[in-house]
């Protein structure tokens, strides 16, 4: 008769890594948003109240979405755990990143979305769990999650505005920079008053190019692109339409200049890494800055 008691051993051992894994996260870190620094979650009872297994944070019962209404302003959630069989490029020493959610808000309803097959961080969530019909989604979140969320949110900022807008290139003889509060809250890269959401790109003969870039200050990690103790934190294309159209907006891919600065603040979704229809009023815009600085010639 054949003992079975290595089975047995081997069986147990494989099984140890699992279970010891799945208890409460040890950090949960929010950034991105416009957020000037993440923010920090140790509180034992919410980390207890929200684990990536049990996913607490999601009605995974409701009808996700392609895109939430409030998916431009949205934060990266990160669950840490420590797991020492563990390694991703987020980790924190001992402290590894195990899952990642991002989040936004509408101010009356919040949404989770959770990366989908090739973008960033899916890997790391597979080795986790593995929800594969909720992935690339957005889902409502629970009411304890988003009170937990927009209450750590509102708390350290309340509100994203950029300190400063700079144009270049088409017709410039040099960058024009906007520090203007008021327009800057008015023309803020969450609300993005550069695309048009509601009409796909059509016709038109595209003329003179910009590139328009957004900075705010004491924002981390830094970037190649900052100036003067600004950080900059979203970056686009705007093409004029030769035609009077409204003309179009780029906005960056993940493999395109600016899409990893991008990414840290706005979240672009299905609309990242192509050419959308612009907006008259950020047509006006920037054709208004052109003409003043050629004015003055």
């Amino acid at each position: 008769m054949t003992p079975r008691f290595p089975a047995v051993i081997l069986v147990f051992l494989t099984v140890v890594p699992f279970a010891y894994c799945k208890g409460p996260a040890d950090l949960i870190v929010i950034s991105g948003g416009g957020l000037s620094q993440s923010i920090e979650i140790t509180d034992p009872d919410s980390l207890r109240a929200f684990s990536p297994w049990l996913g607490q944070f999601a009605d995974w019962k409701a009808t996700p979405l392609r895109d939430a209404p409030c998916f431009r302003r949205s934060f990266e959630v990160l669950f840490y755990m420590k797991w020492p069989e563990r390694f991703s490029s987020k980790d924190r020493g001992d402290l590894k990143m195990i899952y990642a959610t991002r989040y936004c808000y509408t101010g009356a309803t919040g949404y989770v979305y959770l990366p989908g097959p090739g973008e960033p961080n899916y890997g790391e969530n597979g080795g986790t769990i593995i929800r594969r019909k909720a992935d690339g989604k957005w889902h409502p979140a629970t009411a304890a999650w988003d009170a937990l969320m927009s209450n750590a949110v509102a708390v350290r900022d309340a509100q994203a505005v950029p300190d400063m807008i700079r144009i270049s290139g088409g017709k410039l003889r040099h960058p024009v920079e906007i520090t203007d509060p008021e327009v800057l809250d008015k023309l803020n890269p969450w609300t993005a008053p550069f695309v048009d959401w509601e009409h796909p790109l059509s016709g038109g003969r595209l003329g003179w190019e910009y590139e328009i870039r957004y900075f705010k200050r004491g924002v981390k990690p830094a970037t190649q692109y900052d100036r003067d103790g600004l950080t900059m934190i979203y970056g686009l294309r705007y093409c004029i339409d030769e035609d009077g159209g409204p003309g179009s907006a780029h906005l960056s891919g993940r493999n395109d200049k600016f899409g990893p600065e991008n990414v840290r603040a706005v979240w672009d979704g299905t609309y990242a890494g192509r050419w959308n229809r612009s907006t008259p009023a950020w047509n006006a815009f920037v054709e208004h800055e052109v003409a003043e600085q050629l004015a003055r010639r």
